[in-house]
């Protein structure tokens, strides 16, 4: 039986390699995006099978009416990829208030927006599966990225709660945690402070850094997690690619290892 997703952010990246290894599986793909033009072509390869919103995610009123045409199209939605958002890159320092407040309000406010305009849809039949796109930098945070990384570690509170609020209605939720991939996070969708020169060091440390990874593929990525979002019984935690599994096991293991070196000076509390 066909599936309907509902999936933000497809003119790029990760959103847009989804509408593609899904348009020869049969299932309905309402693809979003904030120009209709940038993503026309996904619609011209499959016309019956994917419809086209419009779809800024600081935008509720568009969010309420491409759900609306979501189910008046395909009649119910399915799954729900929260893929919308981008990358603040800079210092703690050098942001400028309408930098960090507008990486909220896409990468966080524009996801619990999208998931509480559908999640009617999901309690009414009584299922339903969010995947929720946060990052490696969702669990291990790194110099240059701090903005970008409490957005993440919002999704992810915000959805370990709501996995446990929604499961008794029948509905999923997965945080997805990619490592760096070849997308455009940090190219055209990559958001930059004005840099100070006294971080100058810390920059090149960065990007010699950078330079060395071997980056991941976006198809093998996207075929990663559909897999998983079509198995049984998908994870609550999702990391994608050797370079996320391998950094947050160390950062977990590291958190562990910290919260036991101080454990007796902590019990002093008690």
């Amino acid at each position: 039986m066909s599936k309907v997703w509902f999936i933000t952010g497809t003119s790029s990246g990760f959103g847009r390699k989804f509408v593609e290894q899904l348009l020869d599986t049969g299932d309905k793909i309402v693809a979003t995006a904030r120009k209709l033009e940038d993503i026309a072509d996904l619609k011209a390869k499959s016309p019956d099978n994917v419809h086209l919103a419009v779809l800024d995610v600081t935008n509720k009123e568009q969010i309420q009416a491409a759900v609306q045409e979501a189910v008046a199209k395909f009649g119910t939605i399915d799954i729900v990829v929260n893929n919308a958002g981008y990358g603040l890159f800079g210092m703690l320092e050098e942001y400028t208030d309408e930098q960090i407040r507008h990486q909220f309000d896409v990468n966080v406010f524009g996801m619990l927006d999208v998931i509480r305009e559908t999640l009617p849809v999901f309690k009414k039949q009584g299922s339903g599966h969010y995947v929720n796109i946060s990052s490696v930098f969702g669990v291990w945070a790194v110099p240059a990225y701090s903005i970008y990384a409490a957005s993440k570690f919002a999704v992810e509170g915000f959805s370990k709660a709501m996995s446990a609020e929604l499961a008794p209605f029948g509905i999923k939720t997965t945080i997805v945690e990619p490592g760096v991939f070849e997308t455009e996070f940090m190219g055209q969708s990559q958001k930059q402070s004005n840099p100070l020169p006294e971080y100058a060091p810390v920059y090149e440390a960065f990007y010699q850094s950078y330079n060395s990874l071997q980056l991941g593929k976006q198809d093998k990525a996207v075929e990663a997690m559909i897999a998983m979002i079509n198995s049984d019984n998908p994870p609550l935690h999702f990391p994608v690619g050797s370079m996320a599994t391998y950094s947050i096991s160390d950062a977990l293991s590291k958190r562990i290892e910290e919260v036991k070196e101080w454990e007796n000076v902590s019990h002093i509390a008690e």
